[in-house]
């Protein structure tokens, strides 16, 4: 028990979520765990998930332990991956909306209602994809603790996919203002290999309307622009060039011609 528990402290750290399936696999049985708990070397979370007493773990804890111990991929994405990444225009008031990516038919585990007072996360199910999204994954970090989530260029393309059912017009143009720092390379490789025409027709309207420097390097040929209208935002403004309604307080200035 002396060695279980010293290898314990010496390989997790206070606030650790640990999953009791992880902890079997490291020769720490469910007899042990109880005995941590009794001892105050662990608290309990859910039937078969602790923490490391010390510290009162956060989402970000619940998610690393996803990232580190469950079988299924999971990724920090969209609006939550541009914030940790420092190009959200404001913080969020009250509980902050986590974006997280889950495989399809895929459900966060029961034990995330522990952490629904703080937090409000919100399921992802990245699709119309045909690009490898492991090469678009990247390191962020939140202190002395690292998670894994989107890149810039998946990140935003996330932003454009959930106008508006998870986040409103204005605010993803907010948002693609700060986002000067894309790779084209990147980009292109993305929407080449995206099949959703209302998702390429928003990102490309989005980075035109920002002017940002990296949108004359794309070769809109090779994207699926398909064809015919797309309502985005109701009775919104018709964007000729890209056939997609927007909000009508993005519609040009007339020029004056007094």
């Amino acid at each position: 028990m002396a060695n279980n528990l010293n290898w314990l402290m010496q390989n997790t750290l206070p606030g650790q979520i640990l999953l009791q399936t992880w902890l079997t696999a490291k020769g720490i049985d469910r007899k042990l765990s109880y005995a941590y708990v009794q001892n105050g070397w662990l608290s309990r979370i859910a039937h078969g998930v602790y923490c490391r007493t010390g510290r009162e773990p956060d989402w970000v804890d619940a998610v690393i332990c996803l990232q580190t111990q469950w079988d299924k991929p999971v990724r920090v994405a969209g609006l939550t991956s541009l914030t940790l990444q420092g190009y959200a225009h404001y913080l969020e008031l009250g509980r902050p909306q986590i974006w997280l990516t889950l495989p399809a038919y895929t459900k966060l585990p029961g034990w995330f209602t522990a952490f629904e007072g703080s937090a409000t996360f919100v399921t992802l199910y990245t699709t119309g994809l045909s690009a490898d999204v492991n090469s678009f994954i990247s390191e962020l970090k939140v202190g002395d603790r690292r998670l894994m989530g989107s890149n810039m260029e998946l990140a935003a393309y996330e932003i454009a996919s959930n106008i508006p059912a998870l986040i409103s017009f204005e605010h993803a143009d907010e948002l693609f203002q700060g986002i000067s720092l894309v790779s084209p390379r990147k980009l292109q490789t993305l929407l080449s290999a995206s099949k959703s025409v209302k998702t390429n027709r928003v990102m490309l309207y989005l980075s035109r309307r920002n002017g940002h420097a990296w949108f004359n390097y794309l070769n809109l040929e090779n994207i699926n622009l398909g064809t015919g209208k797309r309502q985005i935002v109701p009775d919104g403004y018709l964007d000729a060039e890209y056939q997609i309604t927007v909000p009508r307080s993005f519609k040009p200035q007339e020029p004056d011609n007094g």
